[in-house]
């Protein structure tokens, strides 16, 4: 079992959401945390009060950038001493059917969802093969399964699996450990303008387990990944039974 205790974390989108949730799950677990967001959040500033700057180191900066994902990585490394985990959570809603989306919309969904994966580990690599590192991406059920006019969200979020996999292959030999979470319908700001009909239709005839799943389910499933040293190269799926429907 990996120990999280005196353990160095990056994560981005650390500042809501499910980010928040797995940065404060790896403090629960004796872990020092970097927080990646492109700004504070009341959330981020009542994390830092919690844990003081020992704990928690605020950066912000938006990961789609490079250089910002390679500073973060740096900034983590330097303030900890050293980086061994790395967890992806930064990311947003992309909505809309291919005749609807610009070409500009369709790069974005890339570059703050697939593109800071590539430069967030290779520059976290020289950390990560010092002792055996974990790093974990946030896809989703919708990079799985069908869902209607998501094509850039659906299609950024499949690419993460592969992806993880590959890196999984390549890096195993080195002790570094790449997993995927794919969470369902999670209640965050990403589903705040849901409607209650929606929301009631999902409840009542998508979700088998006939509730939404909060961060708190998806941190745990993260921490179950992160921890065990045997899993690399998996996708968890976190949806409360949701994608194994045929229809629905």
């Amino acid at each position: 079992m990996y120990a999280i205790t005196d353990t160095v974390a990056l994560v981005t989108g650390g500042t809501r959401g499910i980010g928040l949730a797995l940065a404060e799950a790896l403090l629960q677990a004796g872990g020092r945390v970097a927080i990646n967001g492109r700004g504070t959040t009341p959330e981020a500033e009542a994390l830092l009060a919690q844990w003081g700057i020992e704990r928690v180191l605020p950066i912000w900066g938006d990961v789609s950038d490079p250089a910002m994902a390679r500073s973060a990585v740096d900034q983590a490394a330097s303030w900890g001493g050293r980086l061994d985990i790395l967890v992806h959570a930064a990311g947003g809603p992309a909505p809309g059917k291919v005749t609807d989306l610009t070409a500009d919309a369709w790069m974005d969904a890339f570059a703050i969802h697939v593109h800071p994966v590539f430069h967030l580990f290779r520059a976290a690599h020289p950390h990560l093969v010092q002792k055996g590192g974990a790093v974990l991406l946030i896809s989703s059920v919708a990079g799985i399964r069908g869902c209607p006019g998501t094509i850039a969200y659906q299609t950024v979020k499949g690419a993460l699996i592969p992806m993880a996999k590959a890196l999984a292959f390549d890096h195993g030999p080195e002790n570094i450990r790449v997993n995927v979470l794919a969470p369902g319908i999670i209640r965050t700001r990403f589903h705040q303008a849901m409607t209650p009909e929606a929301k009631a239709h999902n409840i009542g005839t998508r979700i088998p387990l006939r509730r939404e799943g909060t961060v708190q389910d998806v941190a745990e499933a993260g921490m179950t990944l992160l921890r065990n040293e045997f899993i690399t190269g998996e996708v968890l799926v976190i949806d409360g039974g949701m994608s194994m429907r045929i229809t629905g």
